[in-house]
């Protein structure tokens, strides 16, 4: 049985809460009133002959007995002798006593007429063991109780996705389940994947995080994915019911660009979830990298992804929606009653909630009482309005006058990374910031822990795994925003925090910098070339063969490459051609194209790498680089016909035993009968020839053939009818949304 103490609910939905449950045990409908109109009535009905029974609730679980009695005896006591009514219903959210509830009767009488027309916090407990449905009606509520949480903290896969659920439970106090909630959930339900965009701030995130817990509350296992679709992958069990989350895959802050291999490994594990009626997977993205991606990745035009997505705008919001999102952040803040006072002067919430600006994030941010050190409550208001007013600029006072030159740094360093990172890899790169000859007239505290220590809470999260491996994101991706805007364009910067970064996230940055023009191809090109020529210095110590392949492609693709710029990326191009064995990627095969191309390696030594590297690729866009590679080579090298026989032959394979992530099996299934399945093996040819041909090499009918007979197209498609996904009735088991008055009826005090 859940032992509630009823804080996660605000007072407004307690008083709805309580309604609903003595709604229940009386037999009879509550009205209910406008808070503070009604002399002290929450609820009302009329019993036999017309007598009037009251229903007033009162959320003050924080409050002492005995302060608790004195307000009932001097405030209410009064407005109810003015009433009169026939029977007097007194519900309190605080714990009571046999004792306390004499008190209490003792200072209402006539009205309470005996002690159980008093309700404490023991008794809504016992009403709600025996009345389920209202728990599952009031959606906090629910979320809190012991039987979901207990289905919620054992179904977390890995101890990352543990620590989330943890946090979404410590936030959904302040949640407002919405229109925007049941209508992702439909589509989720219905469709299996749910890819939720919008604006910066609009509440993507939150909403995907309550609906991941709506399915791992019924027993669903959860993974968050941090940084690679490989985390997923590795996870997936076809016979467990499964809920997975990918938060901003297509980039944190800003646009990554990503490779085309991860859009296709993406795409595939999508038509892996949707032919499973076990999985869901749930991701986010703002609306404009998405739509930027979908020129990047032609897979995810191909798969028909915009069935999935559910737009979150503001416009979707309702006045009422704001209201509650308002309401509730200054609910639940540590907010005192002068700061407060100032939202309520002339009802200037409803300036707010009118704000063109309005968004949760920034709500959030205002209402945070922990960012109101140096803010008085006659300065409040003010700050406010800054802050609804140029709502990208509430970090420029907290970053330039608050912080000293090394917690700029630290703060820069991980925004350019882009994701969470080991801290002891950020201690690394903090190291080499601080020793490049350009940093050594930083002023203000130098050591690493003491920083990290104060920027915790303010600028950074920290986190420690189940590992013990503590690793460091910003607090907020307005962070990032914020920072990449402020130094748009400072090629120096974004150098000095490159060079000192090494990490592949952090080239990931640079590239979608380039290609939002917050620096320029030539810019680029120069932070390029100090890094690769300060890779060859070091001789490439303690550097992975992606992060020098990926690196060596945006070089190559500023366009401002001239022949005597070549050195450095000929000495990289031979240090991937020996040290890459088994850890290749596509930028790696591109980059050994281009030295082929220049003389600069011999068609033996490509064709070697071929051969030592063919049996690791995995992904669309290496299997298209491998091929491309391979077409510069003369046919007449050595061994090119063993080679080129061995690579198609392991490329066939791979799309044998991976047939539904590579051809989009569903759009194919779709469009035919159940049972024809002489149909489904003609679409099914015609996009095996497609996708064959989209690799950019020759392959034969026998490939063909043999890739269609290892798939059993005949049980696949009986299959994809029994899975499919049936229309989204959630009845009456879902939580409800919760119904409240007008605005100035929530807003309003007792």
């Amino acid at each position: 049985m859940s032992d509630y103490d009823f804080k996660q609910l605000n007072d407004k939905e307690f008083e709805i809460l309580c309604s609903d449950l003595l709604g229940e045990v009386e037999g009879r409908r509550f009205e209910r009133f406008k808070a503070g109109k009604d002399a002290g009535v929450d609820g009302r009905f009329f019993a036999d002959k017309g007598k009037e029974v009251i229903l007033q609730c009162k959320h003050w679980c924080n409050t002492p007995l005995k302060q608790l009695v004195h307000t009932l005896s001097t405030v209410e006591k009064p407005k109810i002798d003015k009433l009169k009514p026939n029977r007097y219903l007194l519900i309190v959210s605080n714990p009571l006593s046999r004792a306390d509830k004499k008190t209490i009767h003792r200072a209402l009488v006539p009205y309470v007429v005996s002690e159980s027309d008093i309700y404490g916090k023991e008794d809504l407990n016992d009403l709600l063991k025996s009345k389920p449905h209202i728990e599952r009606r009031h959606y906090k509520l629910w979320l809190h109780s012991s039987s979901v949480l207990e289905h919620i903290f054992n179904n977390a896969i890995i101890g990352r996705s543990m620590f989330s659920l943890e946090e979404i439970i410590r936030t959904s106090a302040r949640y407002v389940v919405t229109a925007n909630h049941q209508a992702a959930l439909k589509i989720l339900d219905k469709l299996g994947v749910v890819i939720i965009t919008g604006a910066p701030g609009i509440g993507k995130t939150t909403l995907a995080d309550h609906l991941c817990l709506h399915y791992t509350a019924q027993g669903f296992a959860y993974l968050k994915i941090a940084e690679d679709i490989r985390e997923a992958e590795s996870a997936f069990d076809p016979e467990s019911r499964q809920v997975f989350y990918f938060d901003d895959f297509l980039g944190r802050n800003y646009l990554e660009a990503l490779k085309g291999h991860e859009g296709s490994h993406i795409s595939q594990f999508i038509r892996r979830i949707v032919t499973n009626k076990n999985k869901r997977f749930v991701l986010t993205s703002r609306s404009t990298i998405l739509n930027q991606g979908k020129q990047l990745i032609d897979s995810f035009d191909h798969n028909n992804i915009q069935q999935n997505e559910y737009e979150l705008r503001i416009q979707s919001l309702t006045d009422m929606d704001k209201a509650q999102i308002l309401y509730n952040h200054i609910w639940h803040s540590e907010l005192n009653n002068d700061f407060i006072e100032q939202l309520y002067l002339q009802r200037r919430y409803r300036n707010i909630i009118k704000h063109k600006n309005f968004n949760p994030r920034l709500i959030n941010y205002i209402t945070d009482a922990s960012r109101l050190d140096s803010c008085s409550p006659t300065d409040y208001w003010e700050h406010i309005n800054r802050s609804l007013t140029n709502p990208s600029q509430i970090w420029e006072n907290p970053f330039i006058a608050q912080q000293d030159d090394f917690g700029r740094a630290l703060i820069l360093l991980v925004a350019l990374n882009g994701y969470a990172l080991d801290e002891n890899i950020l201690a690394e790169a903090y190291q080499r910031y601080i020793a490049l000859p350009e940093n050594q007239n930083l002023h203000g505290r130098r050591e690493f822990r003491s920083n990290i220590r104060q920027l915790t809470g303010s600028f950074f999260n920290r986190t420690i795994s189940h590992k013990k491996v503590a690793t460091i994101d910003l607090f907020n991706p307005s962070i990032g925003d914020y920072l990449l805007e402020r130094y748009a364009g400072d090629e120096v910067a974004f150098r000095l925090g490159m060079l000192s970064l090494r990490t592949l996230q952090s080239l990931m940055t640079l590239r979608s910098l380039m290609l939002n023009v917050q620096l320029s191809k030539k810019q680029t090109f120069f932070i390029c070339d100090a890094i690769i020529k300060q890779l060859v210095n070091e001789n490439f110590e303690n550097t992975s063969t992606s992060y020098v392949s990926l690196l060596c492609d945006i070089y190559r693709n500023c366009g401002c490459l001239a022949y005597e710029d070549t050195d450095a990326l000929q000495t990289a191009a031979m240090f991937i051609l020996k040290k890459s064995f088994g850890s290749v990627t596509d930028d790696s095969f591109k980059l050994i194209k281009w030295a082929v191309e220049q003389h600069i390696v011999s068609s033996e030594q490509a064709l070697d790498f071929i051969v030592n590297n063919h049996k690791y690729i995995d992904s669309e866009e290496e299997i298209k680089a491998i091929l491309s590679l391979l077409s510069t080579i003369p046919e007449t090298t050595p061994g090119y016909a063993e080679c080129e026989k061995s690579a198609r032959k392991y490329i066939i394979d791979l799309v044998v035993d991976n047939f539904s992530e590579f051809i989009d099996v569903m759009s194919a299934f779709s469009q035919v009968e159940h049972r024809d399945y002489r149909e489904a093996y003609r679409i099914l040819k015609k996009l095996v020839v497609e996708k064959l041909n989209n690799f950019g090499a020759f392959f034969y009918e026998d490939d063909i053939a043999w890739l269609l007979k290892s798939y059993d197209v005949e049980d696949e498609l009986d299959q994809y009818f029994e899975n499919i996904h049936d229309d989204y009735d959630q009845g009456s088991e879902s939580p409800a949304m919760l119904a409240i008055d007008e605005i100035d009826d929530l807003f309003e005090r007792n």
